[in-house]
């Protein structure tokens, strides 16, 4: 029984693996000569911008097209836009743990692909992301062309001992010459644009007021409010117990008990368009048994959960958990507090059921005092979500 848990996670989530190679929705494409192709993109999330894409015409197709910058000039896929962009992309970086010793204008000359975070009456806001940093572009009417936000950070000492970090803010002047030339700079965009972080909300919420957009439609269109579900989790405790070698002589046994194990929690998803970093606070009820002694126990168990691949309908992911146990033992034999580690994997469909293990670390002396045992606990179960 100790590797069968094993066996079935390994049943649950080779077949999602394989499925989840691709993640292909309704898309289209613009190619050089204009010509716009409706078809299925390979959906990534993509943490950096994308120097390629995979297309299908057909979500059937087993040979996908790929498609750089030398072949389109747009595509769009789900919520995420991409455009076509030829021209200066810095090259400083703004790591404070990375700083350079004074200020670096470097910059490279390049084609990619820029996101298109909003294209309104007035202006449009871009970003670029690599491995060295993040940039935003903002264009104007009419044809958009993309200019950097300009933003500087750097050590710079003066001669003197002490040395100092010099935030160059010249995108905060930018925004404010752009509100001034459209005619909506006020006390509160004027105090906004001050305070503004070099960030996509700060940024995106001034040009959405460049370009006249309302509060609700701001709201409804570019703001990623965090998203709660409440779940229920049904499954079986499998704990598996023998004495380490130097107890061996003991008379101690090896024993397997496998037992119910119900959960109730809240999920918690600070960014949904992401979706990739879930929190959730979780309340477990589990039994083991060793040596004809019953432990029952209550835990809170506060979970980090990681979706390293999250597609619409298909979710995997790895977590961390950390348990604060109140043990129940039979036999008069007296309980108290306890904590320990939960490692956690599974497989999440259609955004309402789950199926999952965990494996816990099991403290020691749980129910041997001298600490004479190799312990595990683990659960298998299903988990069903309640928006």
């Amino acid at each position: 029984m100790k590797h069968f848990y094993k066996a079935l996670l390994t049943l649950i989530i080779l077949p999602a693996l394989s499925y989840a190679q691709s993640n292909y929705q309704q898309g289209y494409v613009v190619n050089l000569k204009g010509d716009t192709l409706h078809g299925f993109i390979d959906n990534k999330d993509w943490d950096s911008n994308p120097i390629a894409i995979n297309f299908k015409t057909a979500i059937e197709d087993k040979n996908p097209q790929k498609f750089t910058v030398n072949d389109i000039s747009f595509f769009n896929v789900g919520r995420l836009s991409f455009e076509k962009y030829a021209g200066p992309i810095s090259t400083d970086i703004i790591n404070i743990n990375k700083l350079s010793e004074g200020r670096d204008t470097s910059f490279r000359i390049d084609t990619v692909f820029l996101q298109i975070l909003q294209k309104g009456k007035n202006v449009a806001i871009y970003s670029y992301s690599d491995d060295i940093r993040t940039r935003f572009y903002i264009g104007e009417k009419p044809d958009y062309k993309p200019v950097e936000l300009v933003y500087r950070l750097y050590y710079d000492n003066n001669g003197d001992s002490d040395r100092k970090t010099i935030n160059e803010n010249t995108y905060l002047k930018q925004l404010f010459a752009m509100a001034n030339k459209y005619g909506v700079l006020d006390d509160d965009l004027e105090g906004f644009i001050q305070k503004a972080n070099y960030s996509k909300s700060d940024l995106l919420n001034i040009v959405s007021r460049i370009n006249n957009i309302s509060k609700s439609e701001y709201e409804k269109n570019y703001t990623d409010h965090m998203k709660t579900d409440f779940f229920v989790t049904a499954g079986l405790n499998i704990f598996s117990a023998s004495p380490k070698s130097w107890a061996s002589s003991y008379g101690l046994p090896s024993s397997t008990s496998v037992l119910p194990a119900l959960s109730v929690g809240i999920n918690l998803i600070p960014r949904p368009s992401s979706d990739k970093v879930e929190f959730r606070a979780e309340l477990l009820f589990t039994q083991s048994s060793y040596a004809s002694v019953d432990l029952t126990e209550i835990s809170f168990v506060p979970q980090g959960i990681y979706n390293f691949y999250h597609a619409k309908d298909l979710k995997i992911y790895a977590g961390f958990g950390f348990l604060i146990t109140h043990n129940t033992y039979s036999d008069n034999i007296v309980g108290g507090l306890s904590n320990s580690f939960m490692f956690k994997a599974g497989v999440k469909f259609g955004n309402r059921w789950e199926v999952f293990s965990n494996t816990r670390t099991f403290p020691s002396g749980q129910f041997v005092n001298d600490s004479s045992l190799n312990a595990l606990s683990e659960q298998l179960g299903i988990m069903c979500h309640f928006n």
